[in-house]
């Protein structure tokens, strides 16, 4: 190693801990200022707002597995946005891509169940209804994809705008086709339960949190291992200097639509754990908002699966210890204003910096 390869490796160290000082002292500082706002604005110390999220979100078994079940999901649309943003791709259509999943897998799932394979082994259905459910939501950003492909058209505004469509889209399969709940005393827009038998099985009774969490872990962990690949360090290349990466053969626009793809069948795969893990049933309200959320806490991960999971759980954390905080006498909101207050703050604290003249 020669002394210009030494000083180059301080200095990138050097440049990385700086920008990890400044998103801790960014991310600090504004949280600070969000409670002592609370503070001033509802009476309760900011201590007290602190004890009470804490409490409400890890203060015992079942606190801690609600949160763990409410950020599986934020997790796994949150990589594959990640994975989405490394390469110079923004996905906004979550939401979307994880009912149209949770769809998919009902349909197969019900031909399947109902026709001659009756009889099918769970694990079996399960393993098939994922499949299906990822490829559901990868089907769904297709348009986008071929918009931006061949009209140059923004993924970021293609995926939103596909959003508003997947709602009424929903809305009628649960009222006027053979999704729709059976039952003639339900008027609103909702499918029949799933099997009890195939729900996802209970990993700590009696709380919710579900062998789809398992699913998800396994999903990062190899996302993360495929990122410090060669085909990983491509990707970074394309999201960070195009013209380069297509003199290194990569083509460009191929590529993007393809990371649409991905990042749209990890949302479809969130859709079908929630549907089997959480809701048992569709409804157009299946996503809670997920969909949008995970970018979120892809850019708190700063586009790192394994960072973008921690901020999934931070999130997860914010949610399920609100429940505690609005019992204390604070209002909720109070969390939404901390999430958007973190949001913000990671943003200016990883704003590229001009380069010295």
């Amino acid at each position: 190693m020669t002394i210009t390869d030494t000083r180059t490796d301080i200095a990138v160290s050097a440049g990385r801990a700086r920008r990890h000082s400044s998103l801790i002292i960014a991310t600090t500082g504004a949280v600070a200022m969000t409670l002592l706002a609370t503070w001033i604005a509802t009476g309760l110390e900011p201590w007290s707002v602190v004890r009470s999220l804490l409490e409400g979100a890890v203060g015992d078994r079942d606190a801690i597995a609600e949160t763990i079940v409410r950020a599986a999901p934020l997790a796994l649309v949150g990589v594959g946005a990640a994975v989405a943003i490394r390469g110079g791709v923004v996905n906004v259509g979550g939401d979307g891509q994880m009912i149209m999943g949770a769809v998919a897998a009902v349909v197969v799932v019900g031909w399947i169940v109902d026709g001659d394979g009756a009889g099918a082994p769970t694990m079996l259905v399960w393993a098939i209804a994922l499949v299906v459910g990822a490829l559901g939501g990868a089907a769904w950003a297709v348009v986008p994809a071929a918009l931006a492909a061949k009209r140059d058209v923004p993924e970021i505004l293609s995926t939103l705008l596909v959003n508003f469509a997947t709602v009424g889209l929903v809305t009628w399969l649960l009222t006027k086709t053979f999704l729709q709940d059976p039952d003639p005393l339900v008027i609103t827009a909702q499918g029949e339960s799933v099997a009890d038998r195939l729900e996802f099985t209970l990993l700590l009774e009696p709380t919710r949190l579900h062998l789809g969490v398992a699913v998800v872990v396994v999903a990062v962990v190899m996302t993360a291992w495929w990122l410090r690949t060669p085909r990983g360090f491509r990707l970074d290349l394309l999201g960070a200097n195009p013209s380069l990466a297509a003199q290194a053969g990569m083509s460009v626009v191929r590529d993007r639509a393809m990371l649409l793809l991905v990042s749209a069948g990890f949302a479809g795969l969130a859709g079908v754990i929630q549907l089997f893990g959480i809701s048992h049933r569709l409804t157009p309200g299946l996503t809670g908002g997920v969909g949008y959320t995970g970018v979120l806490v892809a850019v708190l991960g700063r586009s790192r699966p394994l960072a973008t999971t921690v901020a999934a759980l931070g999130f997860a954390m914010l949610a399920t210890g609100s429940e505690q905080l609005e019992r204390d006498g604070a209002p909720r909101e109070i969390v939404l204003v901390l999430q958007a207050v973190l949001v913000i703050a990671t943003a200016i604290a990883i704003r590229p910096r001009p380069a010295a003249a």
